[in-house]
Order: C-alpha cells, then sequence, then structure tokens
C-alpha cells in the first residue's frame, strides 16, 4: 500500500512537472513567437488571454481535480473571459493603448480569480456550487499553493543562478549553456511551479490555509481601533475640507475592502470554524457596523470627483467599487443588527457578491459597460453645457487613452466652430502633437509659451540663407530650454542667437539632417550646441560640444561668430560632415 502511494505521488508529480513545463513552453510561444505571427491586435487579445487564462486556471484546479477534469474546467471559464477581453479590445486601434489603463486586464483577471472555485467545486463528483463551505476553502486553498508554489520557484532560481556562479569559477558553463537556450528559463519555471503546486496539494493537511486565516484574524481588532478612531474624529473636522486637497477615495475604498475580507475572514466558512471569543466576535460585529461608514464616505468621495471632473474610465471603476462596498457594509451592518445566525447572512451576502462581481466583470469587458464611450459622452456634454472650459476636458485622454469613443468624441468637439472654441482647439491640437501627458498638460497650462516660442524664432539668425526655424520647429522644447535660450539671445543683439542648419549625416536624404547653434554665453564667449531635426520637422537639442582634437568644451569668440555670419565657413567631411570656421572644425555629434 505504501509502495502503491508513493508511486502515484511520483507520477501525479511528473505529470504535474509536465504540464507545468508545458504552460511554460506555450508562454515562450506566445510572447516570443506568436506576437510576430499573429499580426491582428484583437486576435492576439483573445489568443494571449486564452493561453494565459487556461494555463493559470489549469494549474490552479489540477490536485483538486483529475486532470481532465482541471482541463475542462480550464476551458470552459478561459474561454469566454477570452472572448470577452478580444471583444473589449475592439474599442482601440492598437494593442497598447488597450493595454494602457488596465482595467480591462483587472475584470478579465477578476472573472478568472472568482470563476475558478466556482467551476472547481461544480466539477467535484456530486460538488454544489452554491455550497459556502466548499468555495471558501477552494478560494483560499488557491491563494495558498500559488503564494507557496512561486516562493519555490524563486528560491530555486536563486539557487541555479548560484550553482551557475560557482561552476563558472572552474571554467563550467553548462547551466549558462542550457539557460541560453530560448524556451529553457520559461520550460523551467513551468516545470518547478507544476512541481511545486502538487506537492503542496499533497501536503494540504500541513500546509493550509488555516494558518494565515488564523492570522488574519489578528488584524481585526486592531482595524477596528484604528477606524473607530477615524470615524470618531470625524465630527471635529470640518466635512468640506475632509475631501479638500487629495481625493482620499482609493484610500478609503482599499481599507472599505480590507475590512470586508477581515470580516470575512472572521465568520469563516461555518459556525465550527469561525471566532469563538467573545471579544473577538465582539470586534466583528463592531467592524461590520462600522463598514456603512466607511464605505458611505468612499462613494462620497468618488462622487466629488465625478462633479468636479466628470466621468472617466477610473472614476467609473472607482464608482462600481464604491457601490460593491456599500452593498457590503449595508448588508453586513444588517445581518448583525437582525442578530440570530448573522454570521451566516453574512456567508448569504459573500455568495450573492460574488457572483455579482463576475457578472459586473463580464460587463466591463462588453458594450454593457463601455467605460471610455461612458467618459467620452459626458466629457463633450460638460463642454458643451458650459459646465467646464477646455483646460477641464479630459482632451489628451480621449486623444490617446480611451480608444475609437474618444477619437470619436475629440472630432465631435473639432468640428465645434467660433472664437469661443479656440482655447478647447489650441487644447485639442497639443493633445495630437504629443504622446506624453506630462508634457501635454504642460503646455496646456502655459498659456504664454506660444508667444515665448514666436518671439525665440524671430531672435535666432538662420544660415544659409533662405532657411528658417520656426515656432513649430521649437514647439517641442521644454520650458527650461527656451528660457535658457532666451536668455542667451537677450545678451548680445550683434551677432545673437546664430544657427547654421544643413546636411550634416551623410547618410540622411535630401534637405537639413541637422545643425549647430552658436549662443552667447558670459565674457563674450559663445557656446556650440547640436541640433538635429525630427522626422516630423522638430528642433531636438543634443548636448554642447567640444573641440574635436582636445575634446574640451568648445567656446568660440565673436569674432568666430561673426565670420559665420559673413559666410566664412563650409560644411565638409570629416569622419562625417563637419562644420569649418577656417582651420576650427566643428562636428554637432562632439
Amino acid at each position: 500500500m505504501a509502495a502503491a502511494a508513493t508511486n502515484n505521488a511520483l507520477s501525479g508529480r511528473a505529470v504535474m512537472a509536465g504540464v507545468g513545463g508545458l504552460v511554460g513552453l506555450a508562454m515562450w510561444l506566445l510572447f516570443d513567437v506568436a506576437a510576430d505571427v499573429v499580426t491582428n491586435p484583437h486576435g492576439f487579445v483573445i489568443l494571449a488571454s486564452f493561453v494565459a487564462g487556461f494555463s493559470a486556471v489549469l494549474l490552479a484546479m489540477a490536485g483538486p481535480l483529475r486532470l481532465g477534469r482541471a482541463a475542462l474546467g480550464a476551458t470552459l471559464l478561459a474561454l469566454p473571459a477570452a472572448l470577452a477581453l478580444g471583444w473589449a479590445s475592439y474599442g482601440f486601434d492598437e494593442l497598447e493603448t488597450f493595454m494602457q489603463s488596465g482595467l480591462s486586464i483587472v475584470a478579465w483577471s477578476a472573472i478568472l480569480f472568482i470563476g475558478t472555485p466556482f467551476l472547481t467545486v461544480a466539477l467535484r463528483p456530486e460538488g454544489d456550487w452554491r455550497s459556502y463551505p466548499a468555495l471558501f476553502d477552494a478560494s483560499w486553498a488557491v491563494v495558498v499553493r500559488y503564494a507557496a508554489a512561486w516562493l519555490f520557484v524563486g528560491v530555486f532560481w536563486g539557487i541555479l543562478l548560484l550553482s551557475n556562479a560557482l561552476l563558472e569559477i572552474v571554467d563550467i558553463t553548462v547551466i549558462d549553456d542550457m539557460l541560453d537556450i530560448d524556451p529553457m528559463p520559461h520550460v523551467l519555471t513551468g516545470v518547478m511551479l507544476g512541481l511545486a503546486i502538487r506537492v503542496v496539494h499533497e501536503m494540504r493537511d500541513y500546509l493550509s490555509p488555516f494558518m494565515l486565516l488564523r492570522l488574519l484574524r489578528l488584524l481585526v481588532p486592531v482595524v477596528l481601533v484604528v477606524l473607530g478612531i477615524f470615524v470618531a474624529a470625524l465630527p471635529f473636522r470640518p466635512f468640506d475640507g475632509l475631501f479638500g486637497e487629495l481625493s482620499p477615495a482609493a484610500t478609503l475604498l482599499v481599507v472599505a475592502l480590507g475590512a470586508v475580507s477581515l470580516v470575512s475572514v472572521a465568520v469563516d466558512k461555518d459556525a465550527d470554524h469561525a471566532v469563538q471569543l467573545g471579544f473577538m466576535r465582539l470586534a466583528t460585529e463592531g467592524l461590520a457596523l462600522l463598514l456603512p461608514v466607511l464605505a458611505g464616505l468612499a462613494g462620497y468621495a468618488v462622487w466629488l470627483r465625478v462633479a468636479q471632473y466628470g466621468w472617466t474610465p477610473d472614476r467609473i471603476a472607482a464608482g462600481i467599487a464604491a457601490g460593491m462596498v456599500i452593498l457590503y457594509g449595508l448588508a453586513y451592518a444588517l445581518s448583525v443588527l437582525l442578530r440570530g445566525a448573522w454570521m451566516q447572512h453574512v456567508r448569504v451576502v459573500n455568495l450573492g457578491m460574488a457572483l455579482l462581481v463576475l457578472m459586473l466583470a463580464f460587463a466591463w469587458l462588453t458594450p454593457v459597460i463601455n467605460a471610455e464611450k461612458i467618459s467620452t459622452r459626458n466629457q463633450v456634454a460638460r463642454y458643451l453645457a458650459g459646465k467646464v472650459d477646455a483646460g477641464e476636458l479630459a482632451i489628451w485622454e480621449m486623444k490617446h487613452v480611451w480608444g475609437r469613443a474618444g477619437e470619436k468624441g475629440l472630432a465631435q468637439l473639432q468640428a465645434l466652430e467660433g472664437e469661443e472654441h479656440a482655447a478647447l482647439h489650441r487644447a485639442i491640437d497639443l493633445a495630437i502633437e504629443t504622446d506624453q501627458r506630462h508634457i501635454y498638460e504642460r503646455r496646456a497650462t502655459d498659456t504664454g509659451r506660444d508667444a515665448r516660442v514666436l518671439q525665440l524664432a524671430q531672435a535666432i539668425t538662420v544660415l544659409p540663407e533662405g532657411q528658417e526655424i520656426s515656432a513649430e520647429m521649437l514647439a517641442g522644447l521644454p520650458n527650461h530650454r527656451l528660457e535658457d535660450w532666451a536668455l542667451a539671445c537677450a545678451r548680445e543683439e550683434v551677432p545673437g542667437c546664430v544657427v547654421v542648419l544643413g546636411r550634416f549625416d551623410t547618410r540622411a536624404e535630401d534637405g537639413q539632417s541637422g545643425g549647430i547653434a552658436f549662443l552667447p554665453g558670459r565674457a563674450g564667449r559663445y557656446d556650440a550646441l547640436g541640433l538635429r531635426i525630427s522626422e516630423d520637422g522638430r528642433l531636438v537639442l543634443g548636448s554642447y560640444l567640444r573641440d574635436v582634437e582636445s575634446g574640451m568644451a568648445l567656446h568660440l569668440t565673436r569674432e568666430d561668430v561673426e565670420r559665420v555670419l559673413e559666410g566664412s565657413y563650409r560644411i565638409a567631411p570629416s569622419s562625417r560632415k563637419s562644420l569649418w570656421i577656417g582651420d576650427m572644425e566643428i562636428n554637432p555629434e562632439n
């Protein structure tokens, strides 16, 4: 009997190690091979999310279920989740934009995380997916198995890399050579993960969620005291100032969800496993009764931000989360106030709320809750109603984050005519010009920047004759560069700031490739700065130049720059083309 059990354990470990290895190979094929083969971004989203979701759920179910049933359950859960995520991606033209916010990935992950325990229990012989004790055990078992398995994988890689370093001392590179094989790191990680998950499942009587749950219960009185002090202090602070500086909605939501989790841990899966000490039961009841206050404040904080700035996908997600914790808080408090078997009522609430979250996660990935479309319509409507000006609109987000819905809203705003919409069109042009949010925000709020750019463009003398540096070419420069150039140009009116443009890079096609700027410095000296013309015609600043021969910082005299103005220079090759002033060589790459 013992030998048979040992053989079964070894075969089970070998199978799970093999499954893990295949999962690792699939991950390598997915991101290193399929990413180049599957050119349709929406098709890649469906493929990637199905493979990743199937692998994660399969490893979570294998052990509690036979491998065949686990594969069936993983397919039943991962396939609709992948199709829903692919559906959500159709609102975006580019995969990078779709992945930017991450909210759809959170919804997809929630489907997998919440759905796994339900399917695990349902696929067991005579399993009842409505059994709260079975769902509770299955959920926490997944958490413990994955946490322990990934810890083992981390230790394995630490030992492997240390072993490699040790063997390299005696010129043995077998481990390094093995890891250089493309899929090998992924396969090894998968093998160790599958093996560890199997061993943790075999040791479930010794490594169970029991210890973790008991430790988490110790936090119930601590959190109760903190929340009690917080609620007690509320009447002594002006309510209007409570949300004055930064929105505390995120903090309140996280704390509220933490309180929900602690109450759930305290009531456990049934009456026999719930907290028994009178003090702990009272602490759990107190935490449940304070939860509506915390949830209500979180909802109010979200409402304030929406009233002030309108809806965005992040605020819609925060609003849904606030609604969830409010429902949790009201249901928990009502369960306690009704007394009786209040802990059993909490368990029923948890089961219903889990199903609600699952439905909301699917809805987020479908047109039922199209956050980008809702947000765009709200932003446009607020502007048309005169509630906000252009500076308060989420214009950059509509252009770069909210996909096709944002583009449609932006087109609607662009179609508005009249002088009263001049600020709006300027903001839209800025959003189109830059894909970096901080640059857009800086330029959108700097109303005097355009005048400074135009003034600087007019102050620069450009050679050869017929060339120019327009305000559009300078538009991408940061403010500190504009200020530095403006100060330098103001030091000397003659010869002032001089720029020589030309085809300095011989590999460039016809036209300008860069240039050199001569800027008045201190004590009558001129500094030389390398320039480059980007593909979209913008001026890109390089570094201050050095002497080609000595390598020291290059300083020119006023006479040198005057010779340039007189035309006494030539652009001629060195290793690359340089600017020659007599015998002085200046290369814009130095």
